[in-house]
């Protein structure tokens, strides 16, 4: 297997992570390398870089010329060990020594063993196992907890599934999903979000491995943009809202402009709705667009169509119920808006705009996929690494 560890700008953490990993695998006789991608870090740290370069023959450094973000570096190191080292399973770590090598190991070998099973799979390292050598429970930096709670929120409302940590950075891949992976979007931390969003459209196994929960106080070392990461990261969500915001205003505006025009009200407000929706059809065609597999504008069309005319049917007899029971028209209407705009968003992202990837199935045509079954998994409910459960919808 093939460790891979994109690092900016490291300290020690990466020299003592790569120490652990080589006596651990030395004691064992497994076969791995271990290849550091230097992303543009500058001449300042290259010491760092050849200091756990001469650790041992099983480590290779390659460096780019300038820092691309993470998903760059990810990328050239797919890129690498799909020339170089064909066949073989990859796994990503962060070079801030907050994986252990014991669960960097424990995730290659699930992910070898689905390999071995003539799986396409994806494995991802969740953080639910406290420390035991730490002198109080591991606690993420508030920062990192509030945005894992809000991606996980997220990301089950984009897919309708259930990843305890979407922002986990220890993930394996099974050798056939390295050109796959070279065709997700995004040079930074939304590259690992967008590839699972992407996964979750496709024929492979996701699965989840508990390890252990490892931070620094503050989370120092992390090089994550708390504001331009983010937005990058809820974009969809973000310009899906705003969208809804500029189909209102169209609608104003045009309805004012058809009555203007000497048009009847209720002819007015018709037309007015098919502008506003049209707009808002095309705007959201190209935003909730990931870069992968689209339906055709037609088949888009005749869904958001359907999915309107639900959601309109739904606005109304839920306004209604709500009146009836005696709740004030404008609390009613919040009400039914929070909970319809939701909805909206889902359907679209997953329906109207949403398509099967069908990449896998053209890289690997004879591979027997695995059907997902139900298994409850919540937060802090998933077992040792020792043992696996699999994800699910």
């Amino acid at each position: 297997m093939i460790i891979l560890i994109p690092a900016y700008r490291p300290d020690e953490s990466l020299v003592e992570l790569c120490k652990k990993l080589i006596s651990r695998v030395s004691s064992s006789q497994s076969r791995i390398e271990i290849l550091i991608v230097d992303d543009g870090s500058g001449e300042k740290y290259s010491p760092i870089f050849r200091v756990a370069e001469a650790l041992s023959y099983r480590v290779r450094i390659l460096t780019l010329a300038e820092n691309g973000g993470k998903g760059a570096a990810l990328r050239a190191g797919f890129i690498w060990c799909r020339e170089n080292r064909a066949g073989q399973c990859v796994i990503t770590a962060d070079a801030d020594g907050q994986h252990l090598a014991a669960d960097i190991l424990a995730v290659g070998v699930a992910t070898e063993l689905r390999a071995q099973q003539g799986l396409s799979a994806m494995v991802l390292g969740v953080r639910t196992v406290d420390d035991p050598l730490a002198p109080e429970p591991a606690r993420a930096p508030l920062r990192s907890r509030w945005g894992n709670a809000i991606s996980v929120a997220f990301f089950r409302l984009a897919t309708g599934q259930k990843v305890i940590d979407t922002q986990t950075g220890l993930r394996g891949f099974t050798p056939e999903l390295l050109p796959w992976l070279d065709m997700i979007p995004g040079n930074r931390y939304d590259y690992e979000f967008t590839m699972l969003l992407r996964a979750t459209r496709t024929d492979m196994l996701i699965e989840q491995v508990a390890i252990t929960k490892v931070y620094e106080p503050g989370n120092p070392t992390s090089h994550f943009r708390p504001v331009r990461d983010s937005l990058k990261i809820y974009a969809p969500l973000l310009g899906f809202l705003a969208t809804s915001l500029a189909g209102f205003a169209i609608d104003t505006v045009a309805l004012l402009s058809f009555v203007a025009l000497g048009i009847h009200v209720i002819p007015a407000v018709i037309c007015a709705r098919l502008v506003s929706a049209l707009c808002n059809f095309a705007l959201n065609r190209v935003i909730l667009h990931d870069g992968g597999a689209a339906p055709a504008t037609r088949t888009s069309l005749v869904r958001y169509g359907l999915l309107a005319a639900g959601i309109l049917a739904t606005n109304a007899g839920l306004m209604e119920l709500l009146t009836w029971a005696g709740l004030p028209l404008i609390v009613a209407k919040v009400l039914v808006e929070a909970t319809l705009v939701p909805l909206s968003f889902a359907a679209q992202k997953r329906w109207v705009f949403g398509e099967r990837e069908t990449a896998l199935e053209t890289l690997r045509p004879d591979a027997s996929f695995a059907t997902r079954a139900p298994v409850a998994a919540s937060q802090g409910e998933l077992p040792p690494a020792r043992r696996r459960r699999e994800l699910v919808g």
